[in-house]
């Protein structure tokens, strides 16, 4: 019985529509060891600070207004008579520092939930800076007939994590040592410390200054709330792969492999301060930790979106693989059975699974390379046999080989993985092309009657009389 060709080729189009199976169960098993990792962060989170946010300081003043208004009103008698009556407010006047200064110095490390390894650090924290009371005879002057009555300040700092705050530090304010005492003890934030402060002399306006040191621990992120009229943010690491993050980029910035340094500078006029303080007068001071800028600790390699990124491929490999064997099938008069087709595929898929087990234990380019040499060389050796030339079977393999090498810089490549991606394709499409550019395909798909396809038409040699 005559081979089909063209059924044959229906065949191994659906075969490879079929293979799209596992290459989606690839992409399952990536998104479900990335929740994995997910709950091993969140397993550490637990017991470590998250992710912090230093905002502050910010001094609260509270004081007690007396005031007076006037109403009139009528008697029984028709006559109008002028009613003073007396109200009190209790209120707080929140202040943020004239100067800011934050020296930052942050020692990280990786803490393990199994296989997974979570960024975490201790920052060492110079604080420092100044207010200016003039705000405090500001509302003296807008209040000059009533009665104004200051209580006792305090200076509050918040923290995203209260649980960070490794030790109480030692506030100096104004030339004073004053101890923080646990809670930012603030409306609707909580979170952070706080110190008791002597009352304000109001006489005229002052300066008050203030410095401290204090270490604060977290993970994976680090950010500082733009909360003061001029603000100077100066910090280092010694992670390698920052990103930095928050309403405004450092204005200076250096990134080697031993770390990274980065400085932030500031102004009222760049964040609304003003409308924070508005919401935290409205019993809102949560809004306190807007207004960010900071950094994250990136993973060097993230290996599941990595894996993700290759995986994508595999139509690709799998496409250009079962092409280049059945033009070999027409060329050579050879008959490869779909079972054959099959298992190849299954072959080139399972590089991809070996990528994303070995990449949990060894490095990316470890796994890409041990997974991507294990793939190679058995399929070089099934080409072999299959296509009964060893010399055809190391063609083959060692155009697998460069394909693998191209995916890998592809896969390094982030910013032009498009680009890269887009010109691999162009190349491949090109290179097919012009190869087959000269062939018969007719008389390639012709058959003969041994059941083969023939490589050249023969003309019909009987001439009629």
């Amino acid at each position: 019985m005559k081979t089909n060709y063209y059924l044959k080729l229906v065949i191994i189009t659906l075969l490879i529509f079929a293979l799209f199976i596992p290459q989606a169960y690839l992409k399952a098993l990536v998104t479900e060891r990335t929740s994995w990792r997910q709950q091993a962060y969140q397993s550490i989170e637990q017991s470590w600070p998250g992710a912090q946010t230093l905002s502050g300081p910010v001094l609260v003043v509270p004081y007690r207004l007396i005031y007076h208004t006037t109403e009139k009103v009528i008697t029984a008698k028709k006559a109008v008579k002028q009613i003073i009556q007396e109200h009190t407010l209790d209120s707080n006047l929140y202040l943020i520092p004239k100067q800011l200064h934050i020296n930052s110095n942050l020692d990280s490390s990786l803490r393990y939930r199994g296989i997974y390894g979570v960024p975490v650090y201790s920052n060492q924290l110079q604080i420092r800076g100044e207010f200016n009371t003039q705000p405090l005879l500001d509302l003296l002057a807008q209040n000059k007939n009533d009665k104004i009555t200051w209580g006792k300040p305090q200076l509050s700092m918040l923290v995203a994590d209260q649980r960070g705050i490794a030790a109480p530090p030692a506030l100096n304010w104004n030339g004073n040592n004053v101890s923080f005492l646990p809670s930012a003890n603030m409306p609707n934030a909580i979170q952070g410390m706080h110190a008791e402060l002597p009352v304000i002399n109001v006489d005229k306006p002052i300066t008050l200054a203030f410095n401290f040191a204090m270490e604060l621990r977290g993970m994976q992120a680090m950010n500082f709330a733009l909360l003061s009229e001029n603000t100077d943010i100066q910090t280092s690491a010694n992670w390698a792969d920052p990103s930095f993050t928050g309403e405004q980029l450092p204005e200076q910035r250096q990134i080697t492999e031993q770390g990274f340094t980065a400085l932030w500078r500031a102004s009222a006029f760049s964040h609304n301060v003003s409308g924070v303080l508005d919401r935290c007068k409205q019993g809102e001071c949560n809004a306190l930790l807007e207004n960010a800028v900071g950094f994250e600790l990136v993973q060097p390699v993230d290996i599941y979106q990595q894996s993700e990124r290759s995986i994508k491929y595999a139509a690709l490999f799998i496409f250009l693989t079962f092409a280049v064997l059945m033009l070999f099938e027409l060329i050579k008069k050879l008959r490869i059975h779909p079972i054959q087709y099959s298992l190849v595929g299954m072959a080139l898929l399972m590089f991809y699974l070996l990528l994303v087990s070995l990449s949990e234990h060894v490095a990316f380019l470890w796994a890409f390379a041990i997974g991507a040499f294990a793939s190679t060389c058995l399929l070089t050796l099934y080409f072999g046999g299959i296509l009964r030339s060893h010399k055809l079977g190391f063609i083959l393999g060692s155009g697998l080989s460069i394909l693998y090498a191209l995916l890998y810089v592809i896969l390094q490549s982030e910013q032009n993985s498009l680009l890269m991606g887009s010109v691999l394709l162009f190349c491949v499409l090109a290179i097919m092309m012009l190869a087959t550019r000269n062939l018969d395909w007719y008389a390639l798909t012709a058959q003969d009657q041994t059941g083969f396809p023939k490589l050249f038409g023969k003309k019909n040699q009987e001439q009629q009389p």
